[in-house]
């Protein structure tokens, strides 16, 4: 019986039962060893098997899923679940992987950003590795990363200030995030343009882009007088209105 990452994230937990439990009479032993043997039966890896039922909200209501799955209790699963989710490189999951489990949470996750511990802890362990090497793969999947989060509504407003710091303006660089914020409505275009660590640049892009109000901007730009950062936006906002 071959399964997806995709089908058995998405699965209902009755769905889940009927793939599952034919499968416990072909299975031995406990543990890692009784994992790798039922994802082989499955068609997927280990990480894809433990993340794809961690993360799917049905299997919740199977008490007795992670003792079939070979861990103790279901902290057990969540634990694993999570090391392999934060420490993965587009190994064991792939970028399409990380995205259905950012699918996953948006879609069960309330309120907005109830998962952004796990969230941050995979982006610091992948922007770590991000400044010791520059992998065009690390970083193609880190931009779907970034949108995906966004997209599902993973974002709550102490995520965005954080990220909108001037610590993290070279990896807005690379990712076009900030943009990426305006365009699914996790910022306000005013707190945006009142944000400290927002450059002059993200904001003329904004503008550019159409991201960014005119009547906002013309606030923001009221407030400006003789700061002479301010022309490069009062030249994208004069260009956008030509």
């Amino acid at each position: 019986m071959m399964e997806s990452f995709d089908s058995l994230i998405h699965a209902s937990a009755a769905r889940l039962t009927e793939v599952l439990v034919p499968l416990g009479g072909r299975v031995q032993g406990d543990g890692g060893e009784r994992r790798a043997q039922l994802a082989r039966l499955l068609g997927v890896n280990v990480a894809q098997l433990v993340c794809g039922v961690g993360f799917n909200a049905g299997a919740q209501r199977l008490a007795g899923l992670p003792q079939w799955l070979g861990f103790a209790s279901r902290e057990g699963l969540l634990v694993e679940r999570n090391y392999l989710f934060i420490h993965d490189r587009y190994q064991a999951l792939g970028v399409s992987n990380i995205v259905e489990i950012y699918a996953a949470l948006g879609a069960t996750e309330t309120p907005a950003g109830a998962g952004s511990d796990l969230i941050i802890s995979r982006l610091s362990s992948l922007e770590g590795q991000l400044e010791e090497t520059i992998n065009p793969v690390l970083v193609g999947g880190y931009k779907l990363e970034m949108r995906a989060i966004y997209t599902h509504g993973l974002a709550d407003a102490a995520l965005v200030n954080t990220r909108l710091g001037a610590g993290y303006a070279v990896l807005r660089g690379i990712t076009g995030e900030s943009m990426v914020m305006l365009e699914t409505g996790a910022v306000a275009a005013a707190a945006f343009l009142r944000h400290a660590g927002v450059t002059i640049e993200e904001k003329s892009r904004g503008v550019f882009l159409g991201l960014l109000p005119a009547a906002a901007v013309q606030a923001y730009l009221a407030a400006q007088t003789g700061v002479d950062s301010a022309d490069k936006l009062r030249a994208a906002l004069a260009a956008g209105l030509t």
